[in-house]
């Protein structure tokens, strides 16, 4: 007799990512602002009180966000980046006898925080080429048994589609025993698409160290009535947000208002130079959003290999059922330019 993991758990593999922590590696692969942190932020960081405990519930990071989307404190859960509060929602709100519904192709936490929580995953897929919201599809989900928990990314990634916030509102309002978990990490940086009103069965996720290119703090935030914060924060440890992230937020919470105009039109415009760069040596992409743009071609999978041996690293979509597509984040001119070369040099047979 030995201790054994609930047979669910037993060879789960990994969830598939972009970014890399290689510093060798030029990384097109995910949707990290390109921008400079701000130095206020990274001040705070630098003078961080380390000697002592961070609150327990990073009650001075949820007092900085309320304001900005007029709520109290108690209605704001803060973690160690979105993922964590993905996996506490999945935690609390899903778990064994339960079943939790995902909008794909998708962030793949949604699906491995419900496996592992012991709930039924179901899936329901936006096709290519359209990225539709497939709402008459998820509503026959609904209706077809009973559904604890809904995850939908909004915009979606890696599609770049944003869910009709009527249509969302609409089914949160006939389905009230559904929590849908609406991830808005990246919307901040996408043009043009407001948030979705939150409801008592309507959870926001976002971000900070997207928007700030800050990715190694870890700093995510739920929006979310009183009942269903309580809960999120019930199921998440003490001091899960670190001293340093704490203040971090505080200052980043201060500038957000501020400072999130500027950083979208800055990145719009190197979205721009880079679809018209990159035009030249792979054709137009299929779509462009945020810090985006994703690319079709038969070659998908050649093409990432190819600049993978030139430490460059771009989102090879199969991980998300789309073997045919490229997704590539946005960064520096400079940056750029040296993705464009690499580019020009794939073998022929490979364009």
């Amino acid at each position: 007799m030995h201790p054994e993991p609930r047979p669910e758990l037993v060879g789960l593999p990994p969830t598939i990512h972009g970014g890399s922590d290689d510093g060798r590696f030029l990384d097109f692969s995910t949707g990290v602002s390109s921008l400079t942190p701000p130095a206020e932020i990274v001040a705070a960081i630098r003078d961080a009180d380390l000697s002592r405990y961070p609150h327990p519930t990073a009650l001075p990071v949820r007092e900085a966000i309320a304001p900005l989307h007029d709520l109290s404190p108690e209605r704001v859960v803060v973690g160690a980046g979105a993922v964590e509060l993905i996996w506490a929602l999945a935690r609390v709100f899903a778990g064994a006898g339960r079943c939790g519904v995902v909008v794909t192709p998708t962030f793949g936490e949604y699906e491995q925080a419900l496996k592992v929580s012991g709930a039924r995953v179901a899936s329901i897929r936006m096709p290519a080429p359209a990225f539709a919201f497939p709402v008459e599809a998820l509503e026959a989900a609904l209706g077809a048994s009973p559904i604890a928990i809904a995850f939908i990314c909004r915009p979606s990634n890696p599609c770049l589609t944003a869910a009709p916030a009527g249509e969302l509102e609409g089914l949160a309002r006939r389905w009230p025993g559904t929590l849908f978990v609406i991830d808005e990490a990246y919307l901040p940086m996408f043009d043009g698409v407001e948030s979705v009103a939150l409801a008592p069965n309507v959870t926001l996720l976002r971000s900070l160290t997207k928007v700030f290119a800050l990715p190694g703090l870890r700093l995510g935030y739920l929006l979310a009535s009183a009942s269903v914060a309580a809960a999120v924060q019930t199921g998440l440890p003490p001091w899960n947000v670190s001293s340093a992230a704490q203040a971090a937020g505080v200052v980043a919470a201060r500038l957000l208002l501020a400072e999130v105009g500027s950083i979208r039109a800055r990145i719009a415009a190197l979205r721009s130079s880079l679809a018209e760069r990159l035009s030249r040596v792979a054709g137009p992409p299929e779509r462009t959003g945020g810090p985006f743009l994703l690319f079709r071609s038969e070659r998908a999978n050649a093409i990432a290999n190819y600049l993978r041996q030139r430490r460059i690293l771009v989102r090879h979509c199969s991980s998300f059922g789309l073997p045919d597509y490229l997704r590539i984040g946005v960064r520096a001119e400079a940056d750029q330019e040296i993705l464009v070369r690499a580019w020009r040099g794939l073998p022929a047979r490979d364009r």
